[in-house]
């Protein structure tokens, strides 16, 4: 998910002096801003690149090989970027947008094959599509939430998952039928994608890693522009951690696809060199060698793609 900065010097100074206990200030800072925000409206059409085709007034597709499509939300003032990966039995929607616009005809455009979403994580700009699609798979986490809190099938993610309140988007019902294990393989036929667990923007993000073809899809894991670890459920921890395993396991030729666009033309796409990045900033924010800018989020430069938004140094939880 994304915010504008707008009003963030006064909500502090509204958090202040509410005297909001550190475990508690994300969610009121959130609720606070949700109260002074309004959903600017779509954008005008940019310039993309020569491969970009529209499909209509609003989603773009970009072919990032033959059987994995980028397609694309310009006008969405978030920049939303969902990924549509085929194999030969099957396909997989990882991401769906916030649901400004049905995504269905785009995907139906693209393959005939059945249809997967799955979800990054569970803010609502992630989701806003998944009800339409008969097949959802979600990741299974028992350290804190686990598939028993699906009552017959169904999850309903909390407000502090979901975050639709800033835009007065209801939380939905997600008619879970696959479960997903991180560390687990999904297979589309003919294409394997590996579960990987990467938290730090929320505590349940995944990526989805096509060994094959060096691609790793990260959600909002990394994304181009603002890294969000100052929201509920976001960790510089987490992000650290995450950050070290990746380096381990990726090659260096990899193609990060993130989910959302700062710059356009094209498809978000980041490298492995902006993962080696953020792992050193985020160890020079831990030892305080990072000094940071702004307000309220705090806001550390990673590099000219990338930065990270994080809390008061108090409530950074490393």
């Amino acid at each position: 998910m994304s915010l504008r900065n707008g009003a963030l010097a006064l909500l502090v100074l509204a958090l202040a002096g509410l005297g909001l206990a550190a475990r508690d200030h994300r969610m009121a800072f959130t609720r606070l801003y949700a109260l002074s925000f309004s959903s600017p409206p779509l954008l005008e059409p940019g310039q993309e690149n020569p491969e970009t085709v529209w499909f209509d007034d609003y989603f773009t597709v970009e072919g990032i090989d033959a059987d994995t499509f980028a397609i694309g939300e310009p006008r969405f003032y978030q920049g939303n970027y969902n990924y549509l990966v085929v194999g030969s039995e099957r396909a997989l929607l990882f991401d769906s947008g916030p649901g400004v616009r049905d995504i269905r005809p785009v995907v139906a455009s693209l393959t005939d094959l059945p249809v997967v979403a799955v979800p990054s994580h569970l803010h609502y700009d992630h989701i806003g599509n998944h009800v339409l699609f008969d097949q959802i798979g979600v990741v299974d986490l028992p350290e804190f939430r686990t598939r028993a809190e699906a009552h017959g099938g169904i999850l309903r993610p909390t407000p502090a998952e979901h975050l639709g309140f800033v835009e007065d988007i209801p939380i939905p019902d997600l008619r879970v039928t696959e479960w997903l294990t991180p560390g687990s393989d999904i297979d589309l036929g003919g294409r394997t994608l590996r579960v990987l667990h990467t938290p730090g923007h929320t505590r349940d993000s995944i990526s989805l890693f096509d060994a094959a073809r060096d691609q790793l899809f990260t959600g909002d894991y990394v994304t181009e522009g603002a890294l969000y670890a100052f929201i509920p459920g976001a960790s510089l921890a987490d992000f650290l951690a995450t950050a070290n395993a990746l380096l381990d396991v990726l090659p260096e030729s990899v193609q990060l696809l993130t989910a959302h666009r700062f710059t356009p033309p094209g498809p978000p796409i980041l490298r492995y060199e902006d993962l080696q990045n953020l792992q050193t900033a985020l160890l020079a924010i831990r030892s305080g060698e990072l000094q940071a800018t702004g307000t309220y989020p705090r806001v550390y430069r990673v590099n000219d793609d990338l930065e990270v938004h994080a809390d008061f140094r108090w409530g950074q939880q490393w």
